[in-house]
């Protein structure tokens, strides 16, 4: 049976690792800046541990560039670390820590993958020692986002759902009212009720959509909680099998397991996150998401409308447009700032998503007008 040829360095692999160096030494400026501002001092303390241990995750980095004799990159810190800790500074540390614990999630899935990858001896025993701490990291942020409260994706979710329809739906249909009547008396009428009907629609969507979702998550966690209880070793074999997957070996696994068992609570936490995805305590308000979406709505909805108040239907038409455009494109790099997407890609993903909506809603509309006035 033929072997598989030996591992070399490819090029992408030398810029993966680069950025692994650099990744580390940022994320130890990140934590240092956070336990600066914290002003709560035990989740201080986890930042200024979680530097100490960047630091030396930085130094194994480098030691594996200088056994193939690559230079050391020097290093400033990221932009999606400045921006977190600019977020710190103007809402306070604990907006910040789910997005830090997914930063945490997604560097285990990376250091898995690459250790999956990279074969040579000096590469594993290199992971051997960093995904231990890794997947300690993302325990300690975990803990620390349920203490800081829930992430807050829910009522953005419910804001961006809201706001897309909004200026989608409402400048296609001024649009198109405009295009036939060439009447801004029209466009403002036509453009209210459908402002007032979406908005309320909207709203109902919602409440009803959250309020499955979270009755069923509530199922989801009691079910768990009997298992638990019926069968406390399948459990704890689970969530070892869940961190061998993340790349521990098996005594790693056992040993983090047996750590979180002598605290029944946070074993369960930790169960439901692993096993089922959920951060108990983080269940969303039904009313008050529908409120958001309702709301954002008719807000962004209003807004394509206001350049009809004040010139001619064919001028206002060209100047919706733009202005709904422009909004949409701010409106990504918000969302960017929570899921520390890109910047303008963000903003361009949001524009093209929103104006393809009114573009299809528009050409539609008229479709149906010519039929109907054929």
């Amino acid at each position: 049976m033929a072997t598989a040829p030996p591992f070399r360095w490819s090029r992408s692999d030398l810029r993966e690792v680069e950025a692994n160096y650099r990744e580390e030494v940022s994320s130890d400026w990140l934590y240092g800046r956070l336990a600066e501002l914290d002003r709560d001092p035990n989740r201080a303390a986890m930042f200024r541990t979680l530097a100490g241990f960047e630091t030396r995750h930085a130094a194994l980095w480098a030691d594996l560039l200088r056994s193939m004799g690559r230079p050391i990159p020097r290093v400033t810190p990221l932009l999606n670390h400045r921006i977190l800790v600019a977020m710190a500074r103007l809402m306070g540390v604990g907006s910040t820590i789910s997005i830090v614990h997914r930063e945490e999630v997604d560097g285990v899935a990376k250091y898995r993958d690459q250790a999956r990858r990279w074969t040579t001896p000096e590469a594993q025993q290199l992971f051997q020692k960093l995904l231990p701490d890794e997947v300690a990291h993302e325990i300690e942020t975990f803990h620390s986002a349920q203490a800081s409260g829930p992430p807050g994706g829910g009522s953005l979710r419910s804001v961006l759902l809201g706001a897309i329809d909004g200026f989608a739906s409402i400048v296609a249909l001024a649009a198109g009212v405009a295009a036939i009547t060439r009447s801004d008396h029209l466009v403002l009428i036509a453009g209210s009720a459908s402002l007032v009907a979406g908005a309320l629609s909207m709203a109902a969507s919602e409440y009803v959509s959250v309020k499955a979702e979270t009755e069923a998550r509530s199922a989801q966690i009691t079910m768990e909680k009997e298992a638990l209880e019926a069968a406390p070793e399948t459990k704890r074999e689970q969530l070892t099998e869940a961190y061998v997957q993340k790349g521990l070996t098996r005594d790693e696994a056992d040993h983090v397991v047996r750590r979180l068992v002598q605290r029944p609570e946070e074993f369960f936490r930790t169960l439901l996150a692993e096993r089922a995805g959920i951060l108990e305590g983080e269940a969303e308000h039904p009313g008050r998401q529908g409120l958001l979406t309702g709301i954002s709505f008719a807000l962004a909805g209003g807004l394509p409308l206001v350049p009809y108040l004040v010139l001619p239907a064919h001028v206002a038409v060209l100047v919706s447009v733009l202005l709904t455009g422009g909004v949409l494109f701010l409106a990504g790099l918000f969302r960017a700032l929570s899921s520390l997407q890109p910047f303008v890609r963000s903003g361009v993903e949001m524009l093209l998503i929103g104006m393809g909506s009114a573009a299809g809603t528009f050409l539609i509309g008229l479709a149906i007008g010519g039929v109907a006035g054929g």
